[in-house]
């Protein structure tokens, strides 16, 4: 009788505890809602201009510089800011800043989602300057961020800046960097829902110099990749390119280079097998031209590094300047072109990509990119987007875009990716412990 009850008592006990297990396995269960971070653009800054591609669809929009996080729709192709900085709620199309200083200069940037992190590998902070670090704040209460700059005599101390909500906060490049030719910039938000903005422009005394946008770079590792380099430059021209590179880890970095264009490809003198110093900006001149108008730089490194290509252009009879960042691998994404008619640029050793290209009338084509090292497509004025689909691994791209102006660059990356949040489910234990 005794043990008929043991083993009674046994199994309640286990059956208790198997019911309890798969009681808190259903408490614990988590739904997820996913979404597209919204996407904050380059503020407009006193005397330029700036439009921003979009596609035809109706998006939802507002701008920094009011009291109010209201948001409104807007259907149009191509949205003029005349102040402040937007923010669109694009989802899976990433619409291109297009700015420029009418006759003087022109750049290029996507709008983008905050980052917790940001690189700017280019840009000047000399007697020359008159360029800028533009930090928006897009969100609901005051950001910290902390600003790094190095230079070409090492790393200089962190500087932190507060930005009030929904606003945005202009810092002269030569006050972050006073008389330093080469700088290197990185901004991390210590709170807040910021974006980072880089401008490039160069004066001597009335005369303009050019003017561009930098794009960020992608996080420091062993491979860059810089798509798109245009050679856009007077004949007589000399050094039309410099190579800026960054290491910000410890340890110096000894690198190997690889060119990349319809002419063929091959190994660039004075670049394989140097030694980069660590945490100091250093700059490596590239006397070659490429006959095609375009090229690909490929950097392999033992250490995580950082670069870009400085380039002189001439187009349409007006002297400019581009800086030429790494892009990271192509990734299925939607780019709005609409006013930019841009020159895709795309790298890899074995170039596959699909190309939806939404028209202004709404109908849809797809074209397909093939290529050995290096390939082009021409996208035309009527263009209103291009989605990247079916991307054979390896392949990373950017845009060249040209205007009376000046000319800009935009590496291919998306401004915005889904992401996943979970949403708390109720319990009743909470309410009766």
């Amino acid at each position: 009788m005794k043990s008929e009850r043991s083993i009674l008592l046994i199994v309640t006990m286990s059956f208790v505890l198997l019911a309890s297990n798969l009681l808190n396995f259903t408490v614990s269960t988590n739904k997820f809602s996913e979404s597209y971070p919204s996407t904050v653009c380059a503020p407009n800054i006193s005397g330029l201009s700036t439009a921003i591609s979009l596609t035809p669809a109706q998006i939802q929009f507002r701008k920094t510089g009011t009291k109010s996080m209201k948001t409104k729709t807007i259907k149009v192709s191509r949205y003029a800011v005349a102040s402040q900085s937007a923010i669109f709620e694009s989802e899976q199309v990433t619409p291109v800043v297009w700015q420029t200083r009418k006759g003087v200069w022109a750049g290029a940037i996507a709008c983008s989602a905050p980052s917790t992190s940001q690189w700017f590998i280019g840009a000047t902070a000399d007697i020359t300057s008159k360029g800028s670090l533009n930090l928006v704040n897009s969100g609901l209460g005051k950001a910290l961020v902390s600003v790094s700059i190095f230079t070409e005599k090492g790393s200089l101390s962190p500087q932190e800046f507060i930005v009030k909500a929904n606003s945005y906060k202009s810092i002269p490049l030569v006050s972050l960097a006073p008389g330093s030719k080469k700088i290197a910039i990185h901004v991390e938000p210590k709170s807040g829902r910021v974006n980072a903005f880089v401008i490039d422009e160069r004066g001597k005394g009335l005369k303009a110099l050019g003017g561009d946008l930098v794009n960020p770079s992608s996080d420091p590792a062993k491979i860059l990749e810089i798509p798109a380099i245009p050679q856009q430059v007077k004949k007589k021209t000399a050094k039309p390119h410099t190579l800026r590179l960054f290491v910000p880890g410890d340890i110096s970095a000894r690198i190997s280079a690889e060119i990349r264009s319809t002419d063929g490809t091959f190994s660039p003198l004075g670049i394989n097998a140097r030694v980069i110093p660590h945490q100091k900006v250093i700059e490596i001149p590239m006397d070659f031209k490429m006959k095609s108008g375009k090229f690909a730089l490929i950097i392999k490194s033992d250490q995580p590094i950082l670069g870009s290509v400085f380039s002189k252009t001439f187009v349409q009879g007006k002297s400019d300047f581009v800086w030429s960042t790494s892009a990271p691998a192509l990734r299925d994404f939607t780019l709005a072109t609409s006013g930019l008619s841009p020159t895709l640029v795309f790298t890899g050793k074995s170039v596959r990509v699909t190309l939806e290209i939404l028209s202004g009338k709404g109908n849809t084509r797809l074209v397909n990119i093939r290529g050995e090292d290096i390939a082009t497509y021409k996208v035309s004025d009527t263009t209103r987007s291009v989605r990247f689909t079916k991307i054979a691994r390896g392949v990373s791209g950017a845009a060249l875009i040209s205007s009376k102006s000046g000319y800009g660059y935009l590496p291919l990356a998306p401004g915005s990716v889904l992401t996943k949040s979970s949403i708390p489910t109720s319990n009743i234990s909470v309410l009766n412990p």
